[in-house]
């Protein structure tokens, strides 16, 4: 739904808000079956069993273990609602080095989520050991089945896939969330008719296509979290399974498996996914209104006033977050910066100013550790919050948005397009275009070189200051879309285009850096899963046991 349509939709089913409606109180909403499904199952009662045994583990050794993972993930950029489903494959990975199979190692990692506090102590009921084994033993039974015969380099994909979609089953099954899901599926429902099927091969393929734009925009998962989602739709069956009854999936499930990798590889993959995201804002207003009035949804979204003073709560709730997340996580990304960069200066710097050049250049260093995190702290105090305009003209979509029934809108109705590369400029324009887009790098690259040449950088620490300039632009660049996650109205400053051909270039290769670099190469990652973490991991259980055994021991003496 571009702005366009959703006006055309507002004014067939609401009329132009004019100055004679002084009072909407009384104007009613019609909302739509889709509508009224979200908040027949967003307001259902959850029937959740409470087990009188629960989990303990010992706060002593928890508050050691909590501030060991606020340290080990401020080394990896990842947000906040999928650390947890990483912790779960990190610790299954490291238990695997003993215990290849993943025999009865449920409980010692349930144990690790509550010392690290992803769970609150006393929240687990002990049912959910044999639960999470169970779905251990199923993955792994499938894994072995899958990959026997195969080469080295397909048997160690399908292992990641597996550790992947057993990660997210299993925090599934510790903290399920259907209502999310349930949300997710509902704005898959309601943009899809507006996606046009020009330059699709098939309708399941642009359906896949939405769904993974969707997940990613929408609800912010990673690429583990829509392999597991894509799995279920794929296989319905696969959380319902054990072991012992998972024979009746593997004919099929390699097959998915190669169809979920192929499908986040898809040429209009990235396309979909910024068309997309321009739609997701006032879903992602809606979803607040839902998460803070479960009780009175039916009367908020029936009725006119009612819904726009919701949507201007959230709205200005959300624009307060903002500029605290946008602090957060530049304090992550500086900290981020700051250790890779003292790890930098200490293996690569430092010995090559005292072995090559004889001699430790001071001010190069200096800049170099000085510059990114101010380069970072100029740009985010720049941003600016959405405002009032921003408020109404979400209010509108997502008037029109409640009220939308995908089922009976015409089947000419898709208006956005997503297709390839358009040929119609020719080869002409599209050399033109590439060397001006080659210029950009040589005009960003070329004076900062320059600039550091005068500077009397020598090439290392020039190599450095690029590494840590683009890194600290890319992740700025990160932080500020929290920023405009809730923005449709745009305000594109008088330098942005002049800013845009300076900086684009630099953004680009920080995300190359950040993505196939840096996941790949991180020493600090490795230093804290394979150094730290094992022989730390290992005392903390000790302790944990130890201090469970003396109050067993106390008890008997009661």
């Amino acid at each position: 739904m571009n702005q366009t349509n959703t006006d055309q939709h507002q004014e067939n089913t609401t009329g132009h808000e004019t100055s004679d409606k002084a009072d909407s109180a009384d104007i009613p909403i019609h909302i739509s079956k889709y509508t009224e499904a979200l908040i027949d199952k967003w307001t259902e009662s959850s029937h959740v069993s409470v087990s009188p045994n629960k989990i303990s583990v010992s706060q002593t050794v928890s508050f050691a273990a909590f501030l060991y993972e606020k340290m080990r993930n401020a080394v990896e950029f990842r947000e906040e609602h999928l650390i947890r489903r990483a912790t779960v494959e990190r610790i299954i990975k490291r238990r695997m080095i003993l215990n290849e199979n993943g025999r009865d190692i449920a409980e010692p990692l349930i144990k690790e989520l509550l010392w690290a506090r992803y769970y609150e102590n006393n929240t687990i009921g002990v049912e959910k050991i044999s639960e999470v084994q169970t779905i251990i033993d199923k993955y792994f039974f499938l894994r072995n089945e899958i990959s026997a015969g195969r080469g080295r380099g397909e048997q160690d994909n399908i292992n990641q896939f597996i550790l992947e979609v057993m990660s997210c089953e299993i925090e599934e099954c510790l903290s399920p969330n259907s209502k999310r899901e349930a949300f997710t599926n509902y704005v898959y429902q309601i943009i899809r008719p507006y996606i046009s099927a020009e330059n699709w091969s098939s309708e399941t393929e642009k359906d896949t296509q939405i769904y993974i734009a969707v997940e990613k925009n929408f609800a912010h998962s990673d690429y583990p979290v829509i392999k597991y989602h894509l799995l279920k739709l794929i296989i319905p069956e696969i959380t319902k399974i054990t072991w012992k009854t998972a024979e009746k999936v593997l004919p099929v499930f390699y097959d998915a498996y190669k169809q979920i990798e192929k499908d986040l590889l898809h040429p209009l993959a990235d396309r979909t996914r910024n068309i997309i995201k321009k739609q997701i804002p006032p879903f992602l207003i809606l979803r607040d209104i839902f998460e803070q009035n479960t009780h009175h949804l039916k009367t908020i979204c029936t009725n006119e006033q009612n819904l726009k003073y919701k949507v201007d709560e959230a709205c200005r709730k959300r624009y307060d977050e903002s500029k605290s997340k946008l602090k957060r996580a530049g304090i992550r990304s500086f900290i981020y910066i700051l250790l890779t960069k003292v790890i930098f200066a200490i293996l690569i710097e430092v010995p090559y100013d005292l072995y090559v050049i004889k001699a430790i250049s001071y001010i190069p260093i200096a800049i170099n550790v000085i510059f990114p995190p101010l380069l970072m702290a100029i740009i985010i105090f720049t941003v600016t919050i959405p405002g009032d305009d921003n408020t109404r003209r979400i209010f509108q979509l997502i008037r029109g948005i409640i009220d939308t029934d995908p089922d009976t809108l015409p089947v000419t109705k898709g208006n956005l397009i997503i297709g390839i590369k358009s040929k119609v400029r020719g080869f002409v324009f599209s050399t033109t275009f590439s060397l001006l887009y080659l210029f950009m790098y040589l005009v960003s690259f070329g004076s900062i070189i320059y600039v550091l040449t005068q500077l009397h950088f020598n090439i290392v620490s020039q190599g450095i200051f690029i590494f840590f300039v683009t890194l600290v632009t890319f992740f700025t660049f990160k932080v500020i879309q929290i920023t405009q996650e809730y923005r449709v109205v745009d305000q594109e400053g008088f330098f942005s285009p002049l800013l845009d051909f300076f900086f684009l270039p630099i953004i680009r290769v920080g995300q190359w850096l950040s993505g196939e670099v840096l996941t790949r190469f991180n020493v600090l990652i490795f230093f804290f899963d394979f150094i730290i973490e094992m022989p730390f991991k290992a005392i903390v259980e000790v302790v944990d046991e130890w201090v469970h055994f003396v109050r067993l021991k106390k008890e008997e003496m009661m």
